[in-house]
């Protein structure tokens, strides 16, 4: 297992347009470790610049305890899986997994046992002498995969490479790649647009915005803690309410006639305004014990196990997610109730979180106890 380092690495074009602006992380020995943000933000180039597909324009990349801004791709001694799968169709797909490690002076005994090991592990035993015209999607994925496994690399970097797949087999190569990856001890950098891939693959991640690093975490950390408004729009899903109001010296004024009260320890009182930021499953259905708004329902989505609800209140839109399913009509006038203890404060002017609201852990052990 090794490390990769980042210190302060930018990536420039043409000395004027940068890409990636003084970014700095260090991923550790055997962590599944994941870039995401949306698409343009800089995350492939970065995963380049590790692969030594990129120059790195400033700063120092460290793979292990050795600096790798010369390093030619070969002597990384890291795997990659591509996007595209980047399969030769006219290989089958033993000669596939097997391509390259001729390159690397291994025996054909040895070739042969390490594609039987990943074949088996992937679900590949019955395709070898198959060309990849022939073979499903998520098949030529685990192909791709196969391949840089058999390296025996102690990093491997993936590029989106389940953003070609349908839903239901993204959700089942999301854990399939997990529990491989914790199998075989790799140091994996996975890079993806879709915030939920990252929320359940990785045990750390960077958020990305226009070359910018937003922030970098676990992801109930990020969820719960976000540093600013774009982190907190952009992991979750539905994201975040986010709407501007004005401070007074005890509560909050949305409009004429939607207050909040300031939550307990909020000690920006000096400020005209904020934008309060409120978690989709925080926006429920009042009962006689709770202050509550009227609100008119503008749209109804019924998931089976939860059901997601525009809600209109004092010209401001809510999206509200309630467990199960909901028979409630568009243009339905329902009371709903946001408490001040599920109320996080921005900055107005710069996006900069100012205030998260304490989380009590309600996390379940299996057991169904509270930890």
């Amino acid at each position: 297992m090794k490390k990769v380092e980042l210190k302060n690495v930018s990536k420039t074009y043409d000395g004027k347009l940068t890409v990636i602006n003084d970014a700095s992380v260090t991923v550790h020995p055997g962590e599944f470790f994941v870039l995401v943000g949306p698409s343009g933000c800089g995350k492939s180039t970065m995963l380049r610049m590790i692969a030594g597909l990129e120059n790195v324009s400033s700063g120092d990349l460290y793979i292990g305890d050795e600096k790798a801004n010369k390093l030619p791709p070969s002597s990384r001694n890291l795997s990659m899986v591509f996007q595209n799968y980047a399969l030769y169709p006219h290989l089958t797909v033993e000669q596939n997994i097997t391509f390259g490690l001729h390159t690397k002076k291994i025996s054909k005994q040895e070739q042969m046992k390490r594609c039987k090991e990943a074949a088996e592990m992937l679900g590949l035993s019955d395709y070898l002498k198959r060309k990849p015209r022939n073979l499903s999607g998520g098949q030529r994925q685990r192909v791709a995969l196969a391949r840089a496994i058999v390296t025996h690399s102690p990093i491997c970097l993936m590029d989106e490479p389940l953003s070609n797949l349908d839903a239901k087999l993204r959700a089942k190569m999301r854990s399939e790649i997990r529990q491989i990856q914790r199998k075989l001890g790799i140091t994996m950098i996975y890079v993806t647009h879709d915030q939920t891939e990252a929320m359940t693959m990785a045990d750390r991640m960077m958020i990305l915005d226009k070359g910018v690093v937003q922030q970098i975490g676990q992801p109930l950390e990020i969820y719960n803690q976000p540093k600013n408004t774009f982190v907190a729009s952009f992991i979750g899903s539905p994201p975040m309410n986010l709407e501007k109001a004005t401070v007074n010296q005890t509560n909050f004024l949305l409009g004429e006639n939607i207050a909040f009260d300031c939550p307990k320890g909020f000690s920006h009182r000096s400020l005209r305004q904020v934008l309060l930021g409120v978690r989709p499953e925080n926006v429920r259905l009042a009962n006689n014990s709770r202050v509550s708004f009227i609100g008119k329902v503008l749209n109804v989505e019924v998931l089976g196990t939860e059901t997601l609800l525009t809600i209109e209140m004092d010209q401001h839109q809510w999206i509200a997610r309630w467990n199960g399913q909901w028979n409630v009509q568009v243009g339905d006038a329902v009371p709903i109730t946001i408490g001040e203890e599920d109320l996080f404060v921005f900055d107005a002017e710069n996006g900069e979180c100012i205030f998260t609201p304490p989380k009590d852990s309600d996390r379940l052990t299996v057991e169904g106890v509270y930890v």
